[in-house]
């Protein structure tokens, strides 16, 4: 199925890649992807089939992963907000033994005993024939686990292409349009960004950096047809009055928690949103509504698409079949083995179906998404735990209009401790959109009668508070 991402390799006359200071047709990509493929021969360490990824996104992000495809490598993108701490966890633990990155980012890696090859250090390698590897295994990306260990959802080139299939009706490509790369390749919704282009023959545009201006810039200097957007960016696009282009077919508004009245407001200015369900393990979105939609049913987060089945069990825990679908979690049979069950992916998330639309009452049991970046509550308040003067931590999340959720925390403490001094103290433990943005302290935590707090009480509590 790798093919799939191929079709369009010997393609002079089409833009693969757009930047606001160069142009790389379909075949220039390929033909330099396969001088770089050679070049990974000269690399002795390279052993391990998985290979991390340290990279904004850029043309070489593309041009590395697809030369790890040619030879039989499965590329690791890793989140580029991670601290050292938490990269150096991530690599030891998987036992990966080397890593590509972007010179940008080698200080938070230098102090990491790992092989380290930077972008730079790759080109300038010498070309060797190396042997090729047959492969399915196409990609792992990182996400919050459970544990607080972020774990490696494995996908095939088949549930990457088969993501980009079922969704087709939704996303209507041709050779002709034009895709933002506006979310993180180290994202799912990022990554498929690329796939989806190169089984297209679409061009991806990639915008200086992330920041609402620039995807601002990028937007109407080069109107893309397609855009993937989590609630925040749209937001802040709509907020900096950013001007469309009548070529825009879509916008993709997924990450989690978003206003029907910012799908429906934003529809009627232009840009055409797609409110979208899915995760890492289901290779992106696994239903869809338009604005039209969630006028009629207020809520919904869509209908499957096509390929994929959706029903609730006694719980009413949403279980998810679809053929775009993970295999595996890296190094984690446990967690595989209670995640797929029966053909069913158990997605933690509760759920409620009416006609054919799905309604989501939960996001993925505690987890905390934050202008799309899922934030495990258990892993913030092991952080909080350990700043001298802390005895109890509860992390919770706040709805927000512009970031959908909010990180906040109640803190029971022996001694006086500001917010600023917690933020201090979390720096260097947690990516910064994990450090809470609101504390509460408060004597004491409600609690059942075994000890355990009561997380959603908690919740309740602080609902009302801004």
């Amino acid at each position: 199925m790798k093919d799939f991402f191929y079709k369009y390799a010997n393609r002079d006359d089409l833009i693969a890649i757009r930047t606001s200071t160069n142009n790389i047709t379909y075949k220039e990509l390929f033909n330099s992807t396969e001088v770089l493929s050679a070049k990974l021969s000269a690399i002795d360490d390279l052993t391990n089939r998985f290979v991390p990824i340290l990279s904004s996104n850029n043309s070489e992000f593309i041009r590395i992963t697809l030369a790890l495809w040619n030879k039989g490598f499965v590329p690791v993108p890793i989140n580029t907000r991670w601290t050292e701490i938490e990269i150096e966890s991530v690599l030891t633990r998987h036992k990966f033994d080397l890593v590509f990155y972007e010179n940008i980012f080698f200080d938070k890696i230098k102090n990491i005993k790992v092989k380290k090859f930077s972008f730079d250090e790759l080109s300038s390698l010498p070309g060797k024939e190396i042997k090729s590897t047959s492969n399915d295994e196409a990609l792992v990306i990182f996400t919050s686990g459970s544990t607080g260990e972020p774990k490696g959802v494995v996908h095939s080139f088949n549930s990457l292409a088969n993501s980009t299939i079922n969704g087709a009706e939704i996303l209507n490509q041709n050779i002709s349009d034009r895709w933002l790369a506006s979310l993180p390749f180290y994202h799912i919704g990022g990554f498929q960004i690329i796939c989806r282009a190169l089984a297209s023959g679409c061009e991806i545009i990639i915008p200086d950096n992330l920041e609402t201006e620039s995807l601002k810039k990028a937007i109407q200097q080069f109107n893309p047809t397609h855009i993937s957007l989590v609630s925040t960016q749209l937001q802040r696009l709509i907020e900096c009055d950013t001007k469309l282009d009548k070529s825009l077919k879509l916008t993709l508004v997924g990450g989690g928690f978003s206003e029907d009245e910012l799908i429906i407001n934003s529809d009627k200015i232009g840009w055409r949103p797609i409110r979208v369900y899915g995760s890492s393990e289901t290779a992106s979105f696994i239903t869809a509504a338009s604005a039209e939609e969630i006028r009629k049913n207020p809520g919904t987060v869509g209908k499957p698409v096509n390929n994929t089945k959706i029903k609730l069990s006694d719980e009413d825990e949403i279980l998810i079949s679809t053929s775009s679908l993970f295999s595996h979690y890296l190094n984690n049979p446990e967690e595989t083995k209670s995640k797929l069950k029966n053909g069913f992916y158990h997605s933690g998330d509760l759920g409620k179906i009416s006609g054919e639309y799905l309604f989501l009452e939960a996001r993925r049991n505690d987890l905390i998404v934050s202008g799309g970046e899922n934030v495990n509550p258990y892993e913030v308040e092991k952080a909080l735990m350990e700043i001298q003067g802390i005895k109890e931590a509860c992390v919770f999340p706040i709805e927000d209009n512009e970031w959908g959720q909010l990180v906040a925390c109640a803190i029971v403490a022996d001694k006086e401790i500001s917010d600023e001094d917690i933020k201090k103290e979390l720096k260097s433990k947690l990516a910064a959109f994990k450090i809470p943005k609101k504390f509460y302290f408060v004597n004491q935590l409600p609690k059942i009668s075994l000890g355990k707090i009561e997380r959603e009480r908690i919740r309740v509590m602080f609902r009302t508070e801004k």
